[in-house]
């Protein structure tokens, strides 16, 4: 037989040899794909029906419902009072925000940490009870020096000074619901969390509804009241539960010391970052002292100003998550995550609101709240800036044990914006406020992303 045919031979059936081999290989790479996207879709399945099961998607929708109805209830509260009143309701709200803003001294606070981490179920009572008994005595001791002000004093509002008396329970009530709300974050109770929010809010809807109408603005307080006494009731079941049957200790001094140190950071990091709000309300109201000005900043914030429940949302079911984790790597790649999506769901919340707010200002709140729509328009890219890049970090230190920079962050912070304000103010008249909150949450923003890299790292564990 020649060899020519012998070597076209082998090049024939090397050639089918080599087809069958690359079909082969083709044919396990598509099998390969097919089981990965299979691995990979059942991994999402997986996370979201622990997402589910853990009451992410409970407290989100809660929260969504909740703000829903509270944006309701403030429409129709807008439309039953006079812009007047309405001033007076905003100025008694931020003076007792101060109040509800010390946490009864960081005490509420820090239920979520110390309890979500207690050893013994004594341990999680004491801490729990000292929280709720002397934080209740400094939301009262507050309270009663914002009325000695007030009846004292020389306040831009006169007229305000009925409202803020009626209210002077509000900051007491709304601390001890907040302690029990705490103790059910730090024990998982995230859908009852979600459940008592929303009842919360419907009852305070209804029964501002009902009593204004009948007693006036006066009648925001019987609503508020009773809409926590609902609240309360709601969670009373799942407490008696949890402590009930547990023998009463008190806490030793170290633990005290312990708890109280971390309750005065979280306190002075809270007081200071929520307080900057507050404070802008405080400068509106005492510099400008216009009761229509007072008014339309209230109504051009309150819409943009709801961006931040999408981070708390998220906060209040990753925050516990991220505090017993334990490896640096870990925590920042989970926090990294957070705060990418975090950031995208809020622009895109935020550049609808901007697109709509002009719309629901003239149908919702009436054409007398039309010149409050450009100052609203301003403000949807403040909050943006704060609750999509600023909050995460800020918010998630306190979980991984850092609490001392939080707490300089915030003074640093509140004091360098109150006088940025102030002086935009005097300049820029209203405008001033958006644009020093702008530059002060941008600069922070920045600084407790770097920090909270920094000490994710410290652990020795490669960030990247």
């Amino acid at each position: 037989m020649p060899n020519g045919f012998i070597f076209a031979n082998a090049s024939i059936f090397g050639g089918w040899t080599n087809r069958v081999y690359f079909w082969q290989n083709y044919r396990i790479y598509q099998i390969q794909k097919e089981l990965s996207e299979i691995v990979m879709l059942q991994d999402i399945k997986n996370k979201i029906k622990s997402l589910f099961a853990g009451g992410f998607f409970h407290v989100f929708a809660g929260s969504i419902l909740a703000k829903l109805i509270a944006f309701i209830s403030s429409v129709v509260i807008v439309r039953l009072v006079t812009k007047v009143d309405y001033a007076y309701l905003a100025y008694a709200d931020n003076l007792y925000n101060y109040v509800i803003s010390l946490a009864g001294m960081g005490m509420t606070a820090a239920i979520l940490k110390y309890c979500a981490t207690a050893k013994t179920k004594e341990e999680d009572k004491a801490y729990f009870g000292f929280a709720l008994k002397y934080g209740t005595i400094v939301q009262c001791f507050f309270s009663v020096l914002i009325v000695g002000y007030v009846l004292l004093g020389n306040i831009p509002f006169p007229g305000a000074k009925e409202v803020v008396c009626v209210l002077v329970l509000y900051p007491v009530l709304s601390n001890v619901l907040s302690a029990i709300m705490n103790y059910l974050r730090a024990h998982s109770y995230n859908q009852l969390y979600a459940k008592t929010a929303v009842i919360q809010t419907i009852v305070v809807f209804l029964a501002s509804v009902l009593f204004v109408l009948l007693v006036g603005i006066n009648g925001i307080a019987i609503a508020r009241y009773l809409a926590i006494g609902a609240a309360v009731a709601v969670t009373l079941k799942v407490v008696r539960s949890e402590l009930g049957g547990v023998e009463r200790k008190k806490l030793e001094k170290s633990q005290m010391k312990s708890f109280m140190a971390m309750a005065l950071s979280l306190m002075i990091s809270n007081l200071f970052s929520s307080i900057m709000p507050i404070n802008e309300m405080t400068l509106v109201n005492e510099v400008l002292r216009d009761e229509v000005i007072t008014a339309n900043y209230k109504i051009a914030i309150m819409i943009p100003s709801q961006l931040v429940f999408v981070s708390q949302s998220i906060i209040i079911y990753y925050f516990t998550i991220i505090a017993k984790l334990e490896n640096g790597l870990e925590i920042w790649r989970l926090s990294k995550k957070i705060g990418i999506v975090t950031g995208i769901l809020v622009g895109v919340i935020g550049g609808a609101g901007a697109v709509c707010t002009p719309i629901i200002i003239r149908f919702v709140y009436g054409s007398k709240y039309e010149d409050a729509i450009p100052l609203a328009l301003f403000f949807w890219l403040i909050y943006v800036l704060n609750a999509g890049f600023r909050m995460i970090p800020m918010n998630l230190l306190p979980a991984i044990g850092v609490v001392k920079f939080n707490a300089v962050m915030a003074g640093v912070s509140c004091v360098s914006h109150l006088v940025l304000t102030y002086m935009s103010i005097k300049i820029l008249g209203i405008w001033g406020v958006g644009i020093a909150t702008g530059i002060v949450y941008l600069i922070t923003g920045v600084l407790y992303w770097v920090y909270y890299k920094r000490k994710c790292a410290e652990n020795n564990y490669e960030i990247i």
